[in-house]
């Protein structure tokens, strides 16, 4: 395309410069988190030549990479530029030494989980191989109903967003995955009874998930702790007890320390709740 014809399709666009290094930006909120040129164009609805030239542009500046495979993935500029103002990764400052203890307590990946529209939206994951670039990776996102993290967040949501969210049809990933509102109304009842959600067989026939909600000061639910297990391994029980017991020291991370309770008063509570020195 010469620049005359550049100048001519970026005219048609009446969003403005900065307008469309956003919708390329937003992009990267669908599908796995990596995308080539052509799925950038489409998903921002701008034309490919337009595209490849932000897309540099981005790059240049850092904001993006370039895996072996060709797609473009967000850099860990963003994740930085964030995490000194959004009020979820302070959060996930705060929880960061629990989710240490709780990984390497059970061995297994454990996430921070925070509610995004209708989607989970992870903010950390500790898991044995780095690596993982999957949907439940720290900055992946995966519809609510399919985790016991997104489960956790929908039954503590407003009764509006329940309503909105199971309006919508309920995609099945395998033969666990909630697809009726009903369903998932009856989920929702049971994880605001015993405060923790159980998952198994919603993604993956050989894998659960167990979650937690982290209550804040407001009283709302703005995140939850989660851990993902192979369904021949583990006591399930024992492993609530373990990730509900994370998720209330979060909690109390979170007040302000004149407001937390003694540690006489936290112990003597977990030896009458069984939980002894977890």
């Amino acid at each position: 395309m010469t620049t005359i014809e550049q100048f001519a399709t970026d005219a048609r666009d009446k969003r403005t410069a900065a307008g469309r290094v956003l919708s390329l930006l937003e992009a990267f909120a669908h599908g796995n988190g990596a995308l080539t040129l052509t799925e950038i164009s489409r998903d921002a609805d701008l034309p490919l030549s337009t595209t490849h030239r932000l897309v540099h542009e981005v790059m240049a500046w850092g904001g993006l990479e370039l895996d072996d495979q060709g797609r473009y993935r967000l850099s860990r500029k963003f994740v930085d530029l964030a995490a000194g103002s959004t009020r979820a990764l302070r959060l996930r400052d705060s929880a960061m030494p629990h989710l240490i203890e709780l990984h390497n307590a059970t061995g297994l990946t454990v996430h921070l989980a925070a509610r995004d529209g209708d989607e989970v939206l992870y903010l950390e994951a500790l898991r044995g191989h780095p690596n993982y670039t999957g949907q439940n990776r720290m900055g992946g996102r995966l519809s609510l109903h399919l985790t016991a993290t997104g489960l956790v967040l929908l039954a503590f949501a407003e009764p509006q967003v329940v309503d909105d969210y199971l309006t919508r049809p309920l995609r099945p990933f395998a033969s666990g995955t909630p697809t009726s509102a009903a369903e998932v109304q009856t989920r929702l009842a049971d994880i605001r009874r015993r405060r923790y959600a159980l998952a198994e067989r919603f993604l993956a026939e050989g894998a659960g998930s167990l979650a937690a909600p982290i209550d804040g000061l407001d009283g709302t639910v703005p995140a939850a702790v989660g851990v993902t297990f192979d369904l021949d391994s583990g006591n399930r029980r024992e492993l609530a007890d373990l990730v509900r017991v994370t998720a209330r020291r979060i909690s109390a991370s979170l007040m302000p320390s004149e407001a937390r309770p003694d540690r006489r008063t936290i112990e003597y509570n977990r030896r009458r709740a069984g939980l002894g020195n977890v």
